[in-house]
């Protein structure tokens, strides 16, 4: 089990943390992507069957994003540190398709107090989404993140 963290002082490099896992159904997918991705691999069963990329319906990367996003801070591991970030880099190597359970975990890859603000200290923290019926990561972020001393 994960516990709140008080400081930044506590992360250190190769450090992970396991969240949980989600599903996504069609609706779901559909419904998200009707109001927020709207493109026909997204939307539209049939027409994202004959889609030459992914030959069936996937999720939006954005959705995907924010799924997993939002399991991380509902976790509360980051809650007591967290000052914001500076950017998030993104990639989606695999589509996630309707109903694949997908776990989210975080790593730690840096840590860096800061010289001018010695009340804060950046990390970088890699997100990501794994398809557990496989392994194959559907979703690789690398945040920058600003957190408390």
């Amino acid at each position: 089990m994960n516990t709140p963290l008080d400081s930044f002082d506590e992360l250190l490099p190769g450090q992970r943390f396991d969240y949980g896992s989600f599903r996504l159904s069609e609706a779901e997918i559909i419904t998200y992507a009707r109001d927020f991705d709207p493109q026909p691999f997204h939307t539209d069963p049939e027409a994202a069957r004959a889609a030459p990329l992914f030959g069936g319906l996937v999720a939006s990367g954005l959705h995907t994003m924010g799924m997993c996003f939002g399991m991380i801070m509902r976790s509360g591991i980051w809650t007591r540190i967290s000052l914001g970030g500076s950017g998030i880099d993104t990639k989606w190597p695999a589509p996630l398709r309707p109903d694949e359970e997908v776990a989210v975990a975080s790593v730690v890859e840096s840590v860096k107090a800061s010289r001018s603000r010695p009340e804060m200290g950046v990390a970088m923290v890699r997100h990501l989404g794994t398809r557990v019926a496989d392994g194959v990561v559907v979703i690789d972020m690398l945040g920058t993140h600003f957190l408390k001393r």
